[in-house]
């Protein structure tokens, strides 16, 4: 554009009618500069129909964190010139400004479109990589596997987007039940983080301890699955294999905690404590023979809260000490409330069964 030619326009008027619901777009044509406006939740917005100038300011506006202010100005440039060489990387960059939004779904959207046009590896690679992330957060967990499982085919790649990447593989695949491929994953990034452990990148690293914590997720889902189911012997059995996988889920929860990362070390803490209580909660929703009269009923469950009272004062432990943790790292208050709730249930119940009856 020969911006010598239109000179410099200090005021601009545009005198437009719009709906009473609904977006709205209307063009108003100003040789040599086109201008469009368009009604959004926030108002009337007015920008200038210039490929370089919206690139740009989506760009900034991505990084004041104006995220819907971006979107729309990349899809501008997407929609009105997508024979410009910035469509392209506008397409990806989409992408990364709707997962910034919380919009894992449009970003997935986006960042499939553009592997179909980017042609340069690295560009690929980086896709992949943010439409696995996108489609982890979105649910879609086969479409998570896939891309991941892609992104890793493509060398070179840097040590931290390894991590990253079987990090977030680990976490599709333990959400689609491959918790043997799941659990391969996190033995590779252990190896990796071993093998590069005095790395200042590595230490308290994100993805090496969501990697740890994925893997102690994948132990803590089995152990869910396990119910205590009559006859007797079959109970027995599954009370040995749950406390097994009890074991080889705390033990990990409790390695990502000492990797030092602040949300996974809370996130581990939370997790410990749900550990307890759903023991607790397996063991007096185990089946009961059916043969016992209402008060052996009554005595035998009463035997058995008493014998599974520590689980509840454990967990009450590992809650009030995690709760300490996550405000010294100023955690999210979702969390916080979340750990409240929880000692709170756990005082009450530990009083209750404390009462003489």
């Amino acid at each position: 554009m020969d911006r010598t030619a239109c000179g410099f326009l200090v005021v601009i008027v545009v005198s437009l009618s719009f709906g009473a619901c609904g977006p709205s777009i209307q063009t108003v044509r100003m040789d040599p500069m086109t201008f469009t406006a368009s009604k959004t939740d926030s108002g009337v917005h007015v920008d200038a129909l210039d490929p370089e100038f919206l690139f740009k300011e989506a760009s900034k506006d991505f990084d004041d964190k104006k995220y819907s202010d971006s979107i729309r100005k990349f899809s501008l440039l997407i929609e009105h010139f997508p024979e410009s060489e910035l469509a392209v990387p506008a397409r990806f960059n989409r992408g990364l400004t709707h997962l910034a939004a919380k919009k894992p779904r449009a970003a997935s959207s986006d960042f499939i479109d553009f592997l179909k046009l980017a042609n340069d590896p690295q560009d690929q690679a980086d896709a992949l990589l943010r439409l696995g992330e996108a489609s982890n957060l979105a649910g879609d967990w086969s479409q998570a596997t896939d891309a991941l499982r892609r992104r890793l085919t493509i060398k070179p790649m840097t040590l931290n987007q390894e991590i990253e990447t079987r990090a977030r593989l680990i976490f599709s695949l333990r959400m689609t039940g491959m918790f043997k491929d799941a659990r391969n994953e996190v033995e590779k990034v252990a190896s990796l983080q071993g093998l590069n452990a005095t790395l200042p990148e590595i230490q308290a690293n994100y993805f090496v301890a969501m990697s740890a914590f994925e893997g102690a997720a994948v132990w803590h889902d089995i152990f869910k699955s396990i119910r205590f189911i009559l006859p007797t012997d079959r109970m027995e059995k599954d009370l040995t294999d749950k406390a097994t996988l009890f074991l080889k889920a705390q033990a990990e929860y409790l390695r990502t905690i000492r990797l030092g990362n602040p949300f996974w070390r809370i996130q581990a803490g939370i997790s410990i404590g749900r550990m307890y209580e759903e023991f607790y909660d397996s063991l007096l929703s185990a089946q009961t023979p059916p043969e016992f009269t209402k008060e052996q009923l009554d005595i035998y469950i009463s035997d058995l809260k008493s014998k599974a009272k520590p689980l509840l004062a454990k967990a009450l432990v590992t809650y009030e000490r995690n709760l300490s943790t996550a405000k010294m790292y100023r955690g999210g208050n979702e969390w916080i409330e979340e750990m409240e709730a929880r000692i709170n249930r756990l005082k009450e119940i530990l009083e209750s069964d404390s009462q003489p009856k």
